[in-house]
């Protein structure tokens, strides 16, 4: 298919970790010990695939994984110099890899400024050591800091930190802590995201045994209400559930997610939505490596989402973001839809988790602490057929 007009996001997936973590469920690897070059073979593929694009112009870039931080730069330039020589990438484009503490020095930095990425997301998750520890981090907090002073000092002013809370014994008082010690380095945006038992991660099991606890909900829920107020008070406004930013510092890249643009997913596992069509990529490295050196196709599924699950989806995303969805701007991409049937749909909710302003319908801040409930409701709602709501 040819996408020479056309514009999307492009995510990269690098899956190798040196070690897993115990709350991820992500597409991720650990570095395979016996080979002595595990990202020849991966490097090889990647550029095999995005050779197999039809062009198109990208609007932002996002290496993510995994760590992509541990792919070696000779590597990374192979990969960027494909992604040239496929895409239209305009110098101004948004340009973020993801960073754990530990993995990355001054000099990687400097190589990262040379192959034009532009923006750090760095994975700090905590600066207390128990909790780094007890969930398997391989970094240290003054690792983190020496990690945000080094992408300085190569010139980056686009810095990102994740941040976690909810972790098993965690205090409010250590969380409070995480939270100013991550102000302290002054980063232009911060991810800041419950700590979330997935299913079939060591943590899982480990809260199964009783080996470990989660706090109470309303501790948790406290804990929130912490990050409000600190980060509020320090100059970030919260433009999406789990993410904060300067004025002007959002992130792109996800915004083209939550607005559900198009965007391509390039890598073992990855995703992507083009066309009203959502496309995977096999999962397991072994095989995306195969097929793409036989000249087969890493696809392993695609389906073409209908009118009423396409919208589901653009409601479930753009819920999430500060000021919601435009009813009128979404009658344009989903002909039949009223402001009477968007109506409809948020008088089944609670009415302090929504507000409506005109044609526009947002969440709440009660809303957001509620957004699982919100997308469960949307599933239950044919919206072309009014009669249903």
């Amino acid at each position: 298919m040819n996408r020479h007009g056309e514009t999307f996001a492009l995510y990269l997936h690098i899956p190798y970790c040196r070690r897993r973590c115990s709350y991820c469920d992500f597409n991720a690897h650990v570095l395979p010990e016996s080979e002595t070059d595990p990202f020849l073979a991966y490097r090889e593929a990647l550029v095999d695939d995005i050779k197999q694009q039809a062009g198109g112009t990208v609007t932002s870039i996002f290496w993510g994984g995994g760590t992509p931080s541990l792919m070696p730069i000779p590597h990374l330039a192979e990969v960027v110099s494909a992604l040239h020589e496929t895409f239209q990438i305009p110098s101004s484009t948004e340009n973020t890899i993801e960073v754990n503490p530990g993995t990355a020095s001054l000099e990687k930095f400097l190589a990262y400024q040379e192959l034009g990425i532009n923006r750090i997301s760095i994975g700090a998750q905590s600066f207390q050591a128990e909790h780094l520890e007890l969930v398997g981090r391989i970094h240290t907090s003054p690792e983190i800091v020496g990690c945000v002073e080094a992408a300085r000092q190569a010139g980056f002013t686009n810095i990102s930190l994740d941040l976690i809370y909810g972790f098993p014994g965690q205090t409010q008082e250590q969380w409070s802590e995480t939270l100013r010690s991550a102000l302290k380095l002054s980063p232009q945006h911060l991810s800041v995201y419950q700590l979330t038992v997935e299913p079939s991660t060591r943590l899982e099991m480990q809260l199964a045994k009783g080996e470990l606890e989660l706090p109470p909900e309303d501790e948790v829920v406290a804990m929130d209400d912490l990050a409000v107020e600190v980060l509020t008070q320090a100059g970030y406004h919260r433009y999406e559930i789990s993410n904060w930013a300067l004025p002007g510092r959002e992130c792109a890249h996800n915004i083209c997610y939550w607005a559900d643009q198009q965007y391509l997913g390039l890598g073992c596992g990855a995703v992507s939505f083009l066309n009203g069509w959502r496309i995977e990529r096999v999962k397991a490295p072994s095989y995306y490596q195969r097929a793409l050196k036989s000249g087969r196709s890493p696809v392993v599924f695609a389906e073409r989402r209908g009118h009423d699950g396409a919208l589901k989806d653009h409601l479930m995303m753009g819920l999430r973001v500060a000021g919601g969805v435009d009813c009128r701007e979404l009658a344009r991409r989903y002909p039949g839809l009223t402001v009477d049937i968007m109506e409809a749909f948020f008088q089944r909710l609670p009415s302090h988790w929504w507000k409506r302003k005109d044609s526009r319908f947002e969440l709440t801040r009660a809303g957001w602490d509620f957004h699982s409930e919100v997308t469960m409701a949307l599933m239950d709602v044919c919206f072309f057929s009014p009669a249903t709501l």
